[in-house]
């Protein structure tokens, strides 16, 4: 691993300090465009700590994160990125560097999140409650999410399901990641382009839905029993394991209240209207 930078050059570093989810994050370099550039590239609920460092501890927590960004002394287009003193990434073009930054900073909050279960899940808000669609990246999650905004339901995230200790979904509004012809990554589409105004009131779980894509698929719906809708939830929870006296009740808050079905489906446009109507 490259050496991190001597005491002397440690001690000129700059920081910006943050509260994402109850952990606290340090964010060091010793170049401060770098640290205004990473700054675009936050993930969303990192909140701006103002008040002064007093010995490592911000309001009588240690700080849980260090991320440090830099350049390599002699080489112009050699950056670093430091997690904890670790080094993750080196590249020679910042824009890379930074989306490996923002996609770690994002996963390790869920990961370490306080106050919030992360579920791998698109979200949209009908008729006062929200459907939840657990899957990860290439589950089709997205185009039916955006199917379903289509039909009427409100946005509420493409990314994570953040779900609070009494069981309601709260906003997480990440840009529309869409894929096209195949495309291995997509392409993030900023929500207010998309004419799409995200929901901000948060709701309980009134359906779960397990939807794999097939091309032809008929839409048949079976209803999923609790044992099946928690495997299927914990499968997708970036943290269940981690802390499950924390996770396990909120988990089961939602599965005892909640609509679970599944079903193969085609086309995300043509089913939309009938998941919908499942909460009627």
């Amino acid at each position: 691993m490259p050496p991190m930078p001597s005491s002397d050059s440690t001690q000129l570093s700059q920081e910006r300090r943050y509260i994402a989810y109850g952990s606290r994050i340090h964010l060091h370099s010793d170049n401060p465009s770098l640290l205004d550039a990473a700054t675009a590239h936050l993930p969303l609920g990192w909140v701006p700590l103002t008040s002064p460092p007093s010995g490592g501890i911000e309001g009588g927590q240690e700080v849980e994160f260090v991320y440090r960004l830099q350049q390599k002394r002699g080489e112009a287009e050699a950056y670093q990125l430091f997690y904890n003193d670790e080094l993750l990434s080196q590249r020679s073009h910042l824009p890379q560097l930074l989306t490996i930054f923002e996609n770690h900073a994002e996963l390790y909050s869920a990961y370490h999140a306080k106050d919030y279960l992360f579920i791998h899940a698109g979200v949209v808000g009908w008729q006062g409650q929200a459907i939840l669609i657990p899957g990860r990246s290439m589950s089709g999650k997205t185009s039916l999410t955006d199917a379903l905004i289509h039909a009427g339901a409100t946005y509420y995230s493409d990314e994570f399901a953040l779900i609070d200790p009494e069981g309601f979904v709260h906003p997480y509004p990440v840009p529309l990641s869409i894929r096209k012809d195949g495309a291995l990554v997509g392409e993030k589409h900023a929500l207010e382009k998309l004419g799409i105004q995200p929901g901000t009131t948060p709701l309980p779980v009134g359906l779960i839905l397990i939807a794999k894509y097939q091309r032809y698929a008929r839409w048949k719906p079976e209803t999923l029993s609790p044992a099946e809708t928690m495997l299927s939830l914990m499968d997708n929870a970036v943290a269940a394991n981690r802390d499950p006296e924390f996770s396990m009740p909120i988990l089961k808050k939602v599965v005892s209240r909640a609509k679970a079905i599944s079903s193969k489906r085609g086309e995300a446009k043509r089913v939309a209207r009938a998941i919908l109507e499942e909460l009627q």
